[in-house]
């Protein structure tokens, strides 16, 4: 029996490769304003030795950043990055070089990503999707294997004979530097945003984790944070690749995938999309608060969903933060009843506490940035009038939490026109109360599983 044999045999426990991906805004604090995904990295369990982990703190990089930094414009240089997210490469390499020295056959790999992180564990996973790992020995190569995907990636309407070029180059850099790593185990993203200036184009790929959980906003308003999400499939590549990356994912190493049974386990998808009370850092956590913020209840949800699709946590510290089990935890249903009637914040009125990044972010609701609007029949078109602080439209049937529908309750000027109730789109002046919540239908009622539609 070989080394290899001994660590990975089949009486070896299952590997968990876990990476974190926060937000731009976000760095470690300790006055209760952590993101969740640093609430996420702060429970796993680090002492296991089959368990490795990668926090990833957006940080300074591209050489604009490096020169305001130069000239002392630290705050400048982060709503720079904030705005264009201009380190975002460098944050999806660092993860796939993380991946490339770590993996080994029947790992499991989990993603979990906040805003502009939330889009770098997406892109990484369609990553890993289309040209699968190089080996721990040739990193020296990752530069050459991102240029042929993204070269490919975003080759969507450019003249066909480049698409087949890019296409070409993307199969041979994977089938002569690369190894299939199978699905992505679980892709757990709070309020995925791409304002990834060279990558914010439209593309049909899709990443194919295995699971997927995205608890996405209703009340955001910033124009830079338009949601990135998934549409009605998983894995939804270009006809051109569709069946390739199909082949690529039976490749001969995924036998050692105990989940593995053939043909049925390829693009494998169980994925839920879900609508939560408050802006985007209500819902992916770093708003400061003095008791439970409207943030816990996606950051349980989220957890409390990883736990089910086998990630470990530290017991102690899932009690101490709050994110046991609801039902089964001691004070778990008023931790939840608290945050459902925390604060929402809102980053464009200058209430919110931080005037001056409130003005940076209101200047750019007048700049005719491309977004999608709700016409006056449902639909959704593309639209480049000023957005002037407009809601984000919500799909039809949008997927929203019990949490949402119980603030409804209790709050009259809790009104969101996205969900086809009160409020005014401009949303200049105070909110009118209002008793109609409007019809809901639940379709599914199971703890924090508690999920409604529209009528």
């Amino acid at each position: 029996m070989t080394d290899k044999d001994s660590e990975y045999g089949s009486d070896a426990p299952t590997r968990e490769l876990v990476l974190c991906f926060d937000g731009t805004g976000n760095t470690f604090r300790a006055d209760g304003g952590e993101s969740n995904i640093l609430k996420i990295f702060r429970m796993l369990d680090r002492t296991k030795e089959n368990r490795s982990g990668i926090g990833s703190d957006i940080t300074p990089g591209s050489v604009a950043h490096a020169v305001l930094r130069r000239s002392g414009k630290s705050w400048t240089s982060k709503a720079f990055d904030l705005a264009l997210a201009t380190s975002f490469d460098q944050h999806v390499i660092r993860g796939y070089r993380f991946l490339a020295r770590r993996w080994v056959p029947g790992a499991k790999i989990y993603l979990f990503g906040f805003s502009r992180g939330a889009y770098t564990a997406r892109f990484l996973n369609e990553m890993l999707d289309y040209i699968g790992l190089l080996s721990a020995d040739n990193e020296e190569l990752i530069p050459f294997v991102w240029e042929a995907f993204t070269q490919w990636k975003f080759s969507e309407g450019e003249d066909k004979e480049e698409r087949l070029g890019a296409m070409r180059c993307l199969s041979v850099s994977r089938e002569t530097m690369c190894r299939p790593v199978g699905q992505v185990h679980f892709l757990g993203l709070f309020d995925t945003v791409n304002s990834v200036a060279e990558f914010n184009r439209e593309s049909s790929t899709r990443p194919s984790p295995k699971i997927m959980r995205h608890a996405v906003s209703i009340d955001e308003r910033r124009i830079k944070f338009q949601p990135v999400l998934f549409e009605s499939k998983l894995g939804t590549g270009s006809p051109d690749t569709k069946q390739s990356v199909k082949d690529w994912k039976k490749g001969p190493e995924n036998i050692y995938d105990s989940d593995n049974d053939g043909e049925s386990s390829v693009l494998e998808a169980d994925f839920e999309e879900v609508y939560f009370a408050g802006n985007h850092g209500d819902v992916g956590g770093g708003w400061p608060s003095k008791s439970w913020p409207t943030s816990q209840i996606p950051l349980t949800w989220m957890v409390q969903e990883a736990i089910k699709a086998g990630l470990t946590f530290e017991s102690d510290k899932l009690e101490a933060l709050g994110c046991q089990d609801p039902a089964t935890s001691e004070n778990g249903l008023d931790i939840v009843r608290q945050a459902e009637r925390a604060q929402i914040h809102d980053s464009l009125d200058y209430d919110s506490g931080r005037p001056t990044e409130t003005f940076f972010w209101r200047l750019l609701e007048w700049i005719p940035f491309k977004r999608p609007k709700i016409t006056p029949d449902g639909s959704v078109r593309m639209t480049r009038w000023h957005a002037r602080g407009s809601r984000r439209p919500l799909p039809k049937d949008a997927k929203i939490h019990g949490s949402v529908i119980r603030r409804l309750r209790a709050d009259p000027s809790y009104r969101p026109y996205n969900l086809g109730l009160g409020n005014k789109p401009n949303e200049m002046g105070k909110a009118e109360e209002d008793r109609n919540i409007g019809e809901w239908r639940r379709i599914e009622n199971d703890g924090l599983r508690d999920y409604w539609v529209k009528v």
